[in-house]
This record gives C-alpha cells, structure tokens and sequence, in this order.
C-alpha cells in the first residue's frame, strides 16, 4: 500500500514560503519546490514527481527531513564522500570575490590562482566548470577612471534624499531629470552578431569623420519623459538652450537637473540656467550612476555595423531608434532603481 502525505501545518509551510520567496541556489530551490508542493496539498505524488522531475523517493525523503529537520535541515547538503572539493569555504569566498571584482581574464588565470592558493592542479575544463558552478560568465569591462571615488559615490546616493528635499522646499510641483550626451557620426560603430563557428564575420568600414551630438534627459519618475535635442556641437550656450527646452516642457513645475560635470555644462550658479531650473551635479568620474549611459548604449546598438551617407541619414535614424526608447515604460525600466527610491524619499514627483 503506497504512503499518503498528511498536511504540514500552517507553521511548516510558512517558513517554506518564506524561503521560497528568498533567492536560492538552484539544488535547494528544487527542494523548496517539491516540499511545497506538498504543502500545497493540491497535486498527488504522481503529479509532483512530474512537475519536478524527481523519483518518488525523492519526494518523500524531502517531505521527511523537511518535517523533521525544518527549512534548515532541508536545505543543508550532506557530503556523502567522494572527491574533497578543491575551493570550498572560505577560499570559496575568496575565489568568488575575485571572481566579482573581474580579476580572472582567462581560465588558465583561476587556474594558477587555485594551484598558488591550494598546490593542487586542476584541468582547464575542470576550472570553467568551477568558474560556471559560481555564475561565472565571460564578460567585457566597462572602462573605470582611475580618479573615480567610490567613497564619493557612496556618499552621492546617502545625501540625495537631503538635497532634493532642500532643492524642491517650499515648491508645489517638482519633476527630477538626469541627463547626458553623446556623440554620433559617420565613423562606424562595430557590435558583435551572431555567426556559425569557422566563420569570419565582416562589418562595412569607412574612415569619415563628422559627427554631432544628441542631447538626452530622462525623467527619474512620474511621467517618465524624455527630451532630446540634436546639436553640430557642444558648448555651455547650447547646454542652456537644452536646459530651457527641459524648462518649456512644464513652465509651472520645478526641474531638477542630476548631470555630470563636463566642463560645458553650466555651473550651478550661472545666470544662463532658466529661473524653474536646479542643477544638481554627480561625483566626478562617475558614469554608471546616470542612467542615460545605459539609453546612449541602446541608440549606439540600433546604428551598429552600418555605413550611413550622410549625418542627416544617421540622425533620422537615431531619432526614429531614440522615439522607441522614449516611451515611458521604457524610460522607467532604464532608470536605476536606487535612483528612482532615493528620488522617491528625498521628492515629491
């Protein structure tokens, strides 16, 4: 006669719903899931088996442990023998913060590492095995200036809350902006693109330098707008007129600019900025915290590995690639969530 599974009780699914909802490695959540669906109550042995594919003991070892030994004790891997682990524990850790901070360019360099750290050798394969296992995954860096602060930074995202609050005091409508530029011409940009291994992929080239400027301001939150302006040139007059058409978009609110500090970029006292226009300036060195650096990426990725005649042809086509992006949900999955939560308790929008 085949087992039955009795409830759980509302306690036990709880905490298994709790940990659920947490992140977790793929082997424990594969647990969760099983036990889960126990507790559920829904589905007979048959069906779980088949929804997580798992063997019928299965589901009955994890329901058992999870009974008595809790959430913790499902969760916990038993070593049953077999091969010590090479990196476990703290050299784990450790490897991992490397791993993190981009310090392995190739598998032959986690390899010396383990081998200088532990004395044992590992194949190359066994290293991108290990490399995988730890959500390692090929990546090309984004430059970093070697001025940048993270100290600054850091501070930057403490005190914006403060400052907005002093910047929109007393003012019944505020509207937050980052904004940025970014430079387009007739010299190609080369992307990479799918291709069959064995392959040479080709991109069209041509050596022809003229270029312009495309002005961006996203909204942090709230309508999630987005102005944008094609200049020949960049210069503190023209950064003012990009500032007043921002002004001109909502003449009865307050705008609050977050920008870098490119020296054509009007200071925060200069008699050029409009009269509902406030500047707020990010740390020096700090791209990734503006979030238009993400929307000049995505137009740079719409023109890729073409050749355009002239600089009118390429701009109509950056306005058409910039006019999808501009829509306001795209906007909002743009803009970085600490920014709009800083925004949200330092403003109201």
């Amino acid at each position: 006669m085949g087992r039955t599974l009795p409830r759980l009780g509302e306690e036990l699914v709880g905490q298994i719903e709790r940990a659920w909802a947490k992140r977790q490695e793929p082997w424990a959540r594969k647990r969760l899931q099983v036990v889960r669906l126990v507790g559920q109550h829904e589905l007979t042995v048959a069906q779980i088996m088949k929804v997580c594919d798992v063997s019928r003991q299965t589901v009955f070892t994890y329901r058992d442990t999870v009974v008595s030994e809790g959430v913790e004790g499902l969760l916990r891997r038993k070593w049953a023998g077999g091969v010590t682990p090479v990196l476990r524990g703290a050299l784990e850790e450790e490897f991992v913060e490397r791993l993190e901070e981009g310090k392995f360019r190739r598998a032959a360099d986690a390899q010396a590492w383990i081998r200088k750290r532990t004395r044992k050798h590992m194949s190359e394969s066994g290293v991108r095995k290990v490399l995988r296992r730890l959500g390692g995954k090929l990546k090309v860096p984004r430059k970093s200036h070697a001025k940048k602060n993270k100290a600054r930074m850091e501070q930057f995202k403490q005190q914006l809350p403060a400052k907005l609050s002093a910047l929109a005091a007393n003012e019944p409508s505020v509207r937050i902006w980052v904004l940025d530029e970014h430079r387009y011409g007739l010299l190609p940009v080369i992307r990479r693109v799918w291709a069959r291994p064995g392959t040479r992929v080709t991109a069209p080239y041509q050596t022809r330098y003229k270029w312009g400027y495309l002005h961006e301001a996203l909204e942090v939150d709230g309508a999630h707008a987005c102005e944008l302006l094609f200049t020949p040139s960049v210069d503190r007059d023209i950064h003012a007129i990009f500032l007043q058409q921002i002004a001109q978009s909502d003449p009865g609110s307050m705008h609050v600019i977050i920008e870098d500090q490119a020296g054509f970029h009007l200071p925060e006292n200069d008699a050029r900025i409009p009269g509902n226009v406030r500047i707020l300036p990010l740390p020096p060195y700090s791209p990734e915290l503006n979030p238009v650096e993400r929307f000049g990426g995505l137009i740079k990725q719409a023109v890729s590995n073409r050749l355009y005649p002239t600089l009118e042809r390429l701009e109509k086509h950056i306005e058409a690639a910039a006019r999808q992006w501009a829509k306001p949900e795209k906007v909002a999955g743009l803009i970085h969530q600490w920014l709009a939560d800083k925004a949200n308790c330092g403003a109201p929008t």
